[in-house]
């Protein structure tokens, strides 16, 4: 063990057994949406409802030409649901590190768990940017739920200092998803969210657990630094019904010991087995979708009023943006 020498007395160093450092946010895209039966394939095709038939009283139907009056045409309608594929797509990265770094630490640290976690904290936060804005989406369909909100006109702007409460905001969000045939299962924002919960008391005088459906909606807050507060303040939603994924690889760990690895960002070629390296590696693949099937109160009638169809501003979620203007 390394040593210090202080006069004829030798010291040993002590070395921390524990790695300081923040926390690793879990994804909240994965928590809260809701998980599909594992891929067996690159594509995982769901049936998403698109027509929803309608019935209608005999009694006020048409009598057929020629026929008593209590003969009546039953209503006919449709029924019918459409295909959105999900299709598995990687994320991966490489860590190479030292084997001498591994030796200098081994004795005290348990270095392999704590370079787990980092990557698995890395992959979450590129999950939840993805999943939740459409950051550098692998999928051409799919441009994350707050463009998906913002195009069916869900959104809710709050100024964060006066005039709309962000208790009415949340309000008026939850209003969205409920008119449009859902229901809101949870709140979800960065790590701001939970000083404008605080503000709330101030603001109305009452502690937010006392604030009925508002204080009793889960609330949810986004660790993984893939939370744009930029583009949306907070996301209020039925994320179970809103956001559907599959895993068609959960996370894989290989170690490599003899590889060559070139690292385009920077130019820089590490040859593993000449330079005492060793390298790990990190791959999974999903896909994912935000399905928003038709229903009946976010629904409207077809042209020739045979069945129930989308609405244009039909969506599980609404977003609260926090603006410098009044609200």
């Amino acid at each position: 063990m390394p040593a210090i020498t202080n006069s004829s007395v030798v010291l040993p160093v002590e070395y921390s057994r524990e790695i300081q450092k923040g926390i690793i946010g879990r994804s909240k895209a994965l928590e809260l949406g809701k998980r599909l039966p594992d891929m067996i394939g690159k594509t995982f095709k769901l049936n998403v409802m698109q027509h929803l038939p309608i019935a209608g009283w005999v009694k006020n139907q048409t009598t057929p030409a020629g026929a008593p009056d209590e003969i009546k045409h039953k209503p006919l309608s449709v029924l019918a649901w459409e295909g959105v594929d999900l299709v598995a797509e990687e994320i991966s990265v490489i860590v190479p590190v030292s084997i001498n770094t591994l030796r200098d630490v081994e004795n005290y640290v348990d270095i392999v768990p704590q370079i787990n976690e980092e990557v698995i904290g890395a992959f979450d936060q590129v999950i939840d940017s993805t999943l939740l804005f459409g950051t550098n989406s692998p999928w051409n369909n799919y441009n994350g739920i707050v463009a998906g909100a913002t195009s069916a006109g869900a959104v809710v702007s709050w100024n964060g200092q006066g005039g709309r409460s962000f208790y009415d905001a949340i309000s008026a969000a939850m209003e969205y998803v409920e008119t449009s045939g859902f229901m809101p299962d949870a709140i979800l924002g960065a790590p701001s969210i939970n000083a404008a919960f605080r503000s709330s008391i101030t603001d109305l005088g009452v502690n937010v657990a006392d604030q009925g459906e508002v204080g009793a909606l889960p609330r949810h807050v986004d660790f993984t630094g893939g939370f744009d507060s930029s583009s949306a303040f907070a996301i209020v939603g039925d994320f179970k019904r809103g956001l559907v994924y599959a895993f068609r690889q959960e996370m894989e760990v290989r170690l490599l010991e003899e590889a060559t690895l070139y690292d385009a960002s920077t130019g820089t070629t590490y040859y593993l087995a000449q330079q005492d390296m060793v390298a790990f590696r990190f791959t999974m693949r999903l896909g994912a979708a935000l399905p928003n099937p038709v229903t009946r109160l976010g629904g409207v009638l077809s042209s020739d009023g045979k069945y129930i169809e989308k609405g244009p501003t039909a969506y599980p979620f609404a977003v609260i943006t926090k603006s410098g203007a009044s609200a």
